[in-house]
């Protein structure tokens, strides 16, 4: 009998030393971005984790909308041919939140504003109840430019307006 849920992932393919997922995403928008992340499997312990940032691609002229992620098998196990592959996987719209420190004093005298200044680019470990919690930029996340392997790093990049 059939499998009656929804096939979004179609494939997987090993491709290149990799695992290559086609996962449909029709469901969503084009230009969304998506957070695509988790693990292909198989019973004799192979694995490969993979998580990717992107946008939901134009679709196929029948409708259909396919994203792919890539990822390498961790050592020490292969992946083999012929045992069934389970994959664990999460689609998911970005949202992006940069939280800053309380500003310094405005009353402080100016050689004590520059020594906290000259602390916070150099950074200083964090101390028990150290919070963050002044918004500094929320926005659904952007693509990142072609080679920056899929990964979106907090705070930072052209991605985020006003920066941290």
């Amino acid at each position: 009998m059939p499998l009656m849920a929804n096939p979004y992932v179609e494939n997987v393919a090993f491709i290149k030393n990799q695992i290559v997922l086609a996962i449909r995403v029709n469901e969503y928008p084009e230009n969304e971005v998506l957070e695509i992340s988790g693990y292909a499997t198989q019973s004799n312990g192979a694995l490969a984790v993979f998580n990717d940032i992107k946008p939901v691609p134009r679709r196929n002229p029948d409708g259909t909308d396919y994203m792919y992620v890539k990822a390498f098998p961790s050592p020490p196990r292969q992946f083999m041919k012929g045992h069934a592959v389970t994959v664990v996987l999460r689609a998911s719209r970005v949202w992006t939140t940069v939280l800053g420190g309380p500003q310094p004093e405005q009353e402080q005298p100016a050689e004590h504003a520059q020594e906290v200044a000259g602390q916070d680019q150099q950074g200083m470990a964090a101390e028990e109840g150290t919070r963050w919690s002044v918004p500094r930029v929320e926005a659904y996340a952007a693509p990142l430019p072609a080679g920056d392997a899929g990964q979106l790093a907090a705070g930072g990049g052209a991605n985020f307006q006003g920066g941290a």
